[in-house]
């Protein structure tokens, strides 16, 4: 499985009022308890679905210019996502991947590679991911999940590739590869073998 990271909210605009950041902040923290509450591939349990509705009817609430904003569009994208309603969260993904390297967040390339892969689109997902890429060049996470693309779209090269320049950029991805089922197709390869082997 690739890896994910948290929602947090980190940063508010000057443009958005003290009611709208107190909806946004409560909206936050529903999605990351609720993606805390979902295990592996399973289907969310009745607590996750629970939180991540609450997430939703927060962000419902808003106006919907501040709907529209990336972070507002992230929260909903990553709370549709956690639900399993992948369809559904492409286009809020989208919207908070409209700004590039300026409005853009990590998450929502990785949002939106996650539910392609998942309806069966994994040219798409590869091809999202890219595009936080050319955003995002130094972001070990989104070339890590690129190498899990690639690996289960049979392009070995390309999955070494970006498993390397992860691992180079944060020794921790090493670790993830011993237990990511989308390397298993590639894991003999002896360049994968020499990808996640650290020499003592």
């Amino acid at each position: 499985m690739e890896t994910q990271s948290d929602t947090g909210v980190t940063a508010m605009t000057a443009t958005i009022g003290v009611i709208e950041q107190g909806i946004l902040r409560r909206a936050s923290g529903y999605v990351e308890l609720g993606e805390l509450l979902i295990s592996g591939e399973d289907s969310p349990p009745t607590a996750a679905v629970k939180v991540l509705g609450r997430a939703l009817g927060e962000l419902a609430s808003l106006s919907d210019s501040i709907r529209q904003k990336p972070l507002a569009s992230l929260l909903e994208g990553e709370a549709l996502r956690a639900l399993g309603h992948w369809s559904q969260a492409i286009p809020p993904l989208t919207r908070a991947t409209a700004g590039g390297r300026r409005d853009g967040r990590v998450e929502a390339w990785m949002g939106l590679g996650w539910c392609w892969k998942r309806l069966g689109q994994l040219d798409t997902a590869i091809e999202v991911i890219c595009q936080g890429l050319a955003a995002f060049p130094d972001q070990p996470i989104l070339h890590y999940n690129l190498a899990c693309y690639h690996s289960l779209a049979g392009d070995v090269q390309a999955a070494i590739d970006h498993l390397t320049k992860a691992i180079e950029i944060d020794g921790r991805f090493r670790d993830l590869t011993g237990a990511e089922r989308d390397f298993d197709a590639i894991r003999a390869d002896p360049r994968f073998v020499a990808a996640v082997h650290v020499t003592v």
